[in-house]
């Protein structure tokens, strides 16, 4: 009985031992299937937040790079060639340097801006609105470029395209440039892909099994493939498809699920343990016992403590590329707003800070000082000694400007050597113009570049709110009037902003536009005003002088319309116009009366002594007058600062026939050595020696001595404003040889003073 007993509990045993273990396989069978439906769903969450975090980042780099290329349509290198262009000017006389600027910035671009050492951008191409290429960073101009497709392009909601060359697709950003509010050409940018692709494989590996695409309107770009066609093509793949926001681009991805990648986790293993557990759970009923049960037990809970080690290491990894990925925009959103070179805000973010300001101070009823700094002369250093000694001074330059300010205060870097100083809560001009002294003397201490000394000088404009203007606008126009109020007077100053500043800016706009017209349109004309020998009383010569009557501006003074020419570089176009008119009225005049032409050139035009020779040259030839018939007038302060240029042009015009002529004589430095080492015929007394002559014994002395030195060194000598009847007579009892002035005639237009011309030949002709 007691056997039985034994054998019974025994069986009983085995059989609950059995349905334990059974119950267990079951268990099993079930947390399996439900660990793999669990990984599943953490995969595809996973491969969710990583697909949405490549294109957060490709929507971030799009815009950024957008945003970039626009800011640079409207970069003063930009302007500058438009306005360059708009104008008129040509490739010799400004032209050529503007373009030359525009390219260098396009280069710079590119060289500067990086992601991970990576250019962002691989070209710049602008073309303009003809479609005819300005300037292509990767020198493979072509002449002419469809616009069809920019424009069409640009209409699109999208501004962001791919097309193909030779080698792979790429892409390309198209941006309108626009002057004076109308479209005037397309500056494309070619994106670098590589950038792209290395961003979007950071988390990539071999063994993810995983591919990538860039795709729009049916280009594709591979960023990624790590993943055979037989597994791409099973209907388990997993498959993404996100748009780009703001862009026509597609960003595709297949991964291959986990049951795929593991076997242990896949639909054949959990089958091959529903197959086994029949005859385990016959084979228990025989052999099995509790210690093999602890055994696999044991077995089942490492492994699946492996798959939650697996994944914890992934989603470490996840945090990881998503604790970079906030690193990587922190770096570009400073970038943006930040210079490179001297790490102060940039032109945008210091005009959203100064708007900030102004909103603060509209609020407390407070005023704003907007400083403009400018370093004086800085293109010399950079041409002199280089670019790297001009980032030095620019970047001791930001760190001496932030040693005067406060805390509340904002200085930035417009671009080049322009900084932005903003002053909130301004307390009284008295500050400002502490402030602005204590600027000036920051430079006087000198910089020093490798062990070589130099001094560099700052111009300081400066306008106030409210008072000169009520948005940023305003208040920067005014401030940069100012500023370049104090280069023209000099530099190394300070000036606060007046209205009349604006007044005359507007009036060197409005003269230089009309001036460009003016010669465009023929409308400079010469006037001729006689030269009369005083011993005979007729017209020996005439000096041709330059007269301009604008149909809006009305009679324009020469000294006001010359002096922007030079300036503005038109001072050649003026001195061909003067040779050209006045050497072909002369030669018709020479039927009439043999007299000399006599032209005055300005002091700028000999700093290009061969385009002024061979303007000479070309007048001489083409209205076929004769050398000798022609008169040179030099200033005094040409000699004065004259280079072996001008002396070997003086000297080959001598040598042609040409006579010279020293104007203005006694007015500027008046060394003698000028009348010796230069081959003068004529000398011209000043007009302002001879208004109080009578009256003024000290200037009769000078006169005097004027003609007697004159005379004495063989030169003729001819007196400028001669008035009165008393002049021609005092003159002549001296020995001037010629007089000039209002006495014998005003100047006159060509058809005047050629009636005049056969009005003086009567009387010799009756006589």
């Amino acid at each position: 009985m007691k056997k039985w007993i034994q054998k019974l509990s025994s069986s009983n045993l085995i059989i609950l031992a059995a349905v334990l273990l059974a119950a267990y396989l079951i268990l099993i069978l079930a947390v399996t299937n439900l660990g793999q439906t669990r990984l599943n769903e953490s995969q595809h969450r996973e491969l969710t937040l990583k697909v949405q975090s490549y294109a957060s980042m490709l929507e971030y780099f799009f815009s950024v790079s957008s945003e970039e290329i626009t800011d640079f349509t409207t970069d003063r290198a930009m302007t500058t060639f438009f306005a360059n262009l708009a104008s008129g000017m040509s490739m010799e006389y400004g032209l050529g340097a503007s373009l030359i600027k525009l390219d260098h910035e396009l280069d710079t671009l590119i060289e500067t801006k990086l992601i991970n050492d990576i250019p962002v951008y691989d070209r710049f191409t602008l073309v303009s609105y003809d479609g005819s290429v300005i300037v292509d960073t990767a020198e493979k101009i072509s002449m002419h470029v469809d616009t069809n497709r920019l424009k069409s392009s640009i209409s699109s909601v999208h501004v962001l395209h791919t097309s193909h060359d030779s080698r792979k697709p790429h892409i390309e950003i198209y941006k309108t440039v626009y002057y004076s509010g109308r479209p005037v050409a397309y500056l494309i940018a070619y994106i670098n892909t590589s950038v792209i692709i290395e961003q979007l494989t950071a988390q990539e590996y071999e063994g993810s099994r995983s591919r990538m695409l860039l795709s729009a309107e049916g280009e594709n770009i591979l960023v990624w493939n790590s993943i055979t066609d037989d597994v791409l093509e099973k209907s388990d793949v997993i498959f993404f498809e996100l748009q780009i926001e703001n862009t026509p681009y597609q960003l595709k991805g297949w991964f291959s699920p986990v049951n795929e990648k593991d076997i242990f986790t896949s639909g054949w293993f959990v089958a091959g343990i529903s197959f086994l557990a029949v005859p385990v759970i016959i084979g228990l009923f025989y052999t099995f016992n509790i210690n093999s049960a602890n055994i696999i037990l044991k077995t089942k809970f490492e492994e699946s403590h492996k798959q939650q080690r697996v994944l914890a290491v992934q989603n470490e990894r996840l945090m990881e590329e998503i604790d970079r990925r906030k690193d990587s925009e922190r770096k570009l959103a400073y970038q943006a707003t930040h210079d490179v070179l001297t790490g102060l805000p940039n032109r945008k973010y210091g005009n959203e800070q100064l708007e900030l300001i102004i909103a603060d101070a509209i609020d407390a009823d407070s005023a704003v000082l907007v400083m403009f700094i400018d370093l004086d002369n800085f293109k010399q250093i950079n041409d002199t000694l280089g670019h790297l000694a001009g980032d030095f001074i620019l970047t001791d330059s930001s760190q001496r400007l932030l040693s005067v300010i406060g805390e509340s205060s904002v200085l930035a870097r417009l671009g080049g050597d322009e900084f932005l100083l903003i002053i909130p809560n301004l307390r009284d001009e008295e500050y400002a113009q502490a402030l602005s002294s204590s600027i000036l003397a920051l430079f006087e201490r000198p910089f020093i570049w490798n062990n070589q000394e130099f001094f560099i000088t700052t111009s300081i404009g400066m306008a106030v709110y409210p008072r000169d203007g009520t948005n940023t606008h305003q208040l920067l126009a005014a401030a940069d009037t100012a500023m370049y109020r104090v280069k023209q007077d000099g530099r190394n100053a300070y000036r606060f902003y007046e209205t009349s500043m604006m007044t005359d800016v507007q009036r060197t706009l409005d003269l230089d536009g009309r001036l460009r017209q003016a010669i465009k349109n023929n409308l400079i004309e010469m006037h001729y005003q006689p030269i009369i020998d005083l011993e005979t009383n007729q017209i020996v010569g005439a000096e041709a002088l330059m007269r301009w009557e604008d149909e809006i501006l009305g009679y324009i003074q020469p000294d006001e319309f010359i002096l922007l020419a030079e300036k503005n570089g038109l001072i050649h176009r003026l001195g061909e116009i003067a040779i050209s008119q006045a050497c072909h009225y002369a030669a018709h005049w020479q039927s009439i009366a043999p007299i000399k032409i006599s032209i005055n050139f300005s002091s700028v035009q000999f700093r290009y002594c061969d385009t002024l020779s061979a303007q000479i040259q070309k007048g001489l030839e083409s209205s076929g007058l004769p050398a000798n018939m022609l008169d040179i007038e030099v200033t005094e302060s040409l000699l004065f600062n004259h280079n072996q240029e001008v002396v070997s042009l003086l000297d080959g015009l001598r040598s042609r026939g040409v006579e010279l002529t020293i104007d203005d004589f006694g007015t500027g430095y008046s060394a003698l050595s000028y009348l010796q080492k230069f081959p003068f015929d004529k000398l011209k007394i000043d007009r302002s020696f001879l208004i109080d002559i009578d009256q003024n014994a000290s200037n009769r002395e000078l006169v005097n001595a004027i003609i007697a030195m004159a005379k004495a060194l063989n030169i003729r000598v001819v007196a400028e404003g001669v008035e009165t009847k008393w002049h021609t007579e005092y003159l002549l009892q001296r020995g001037c040889d010629y007089g000039q002035g209002y006495y014998f005639s005003k100047p006159l237009p060509a058809a005047e003073f050629e009636r005049l011309l056969y009005k003086s030949k009567v009387p010799q002709s009756v006589a």
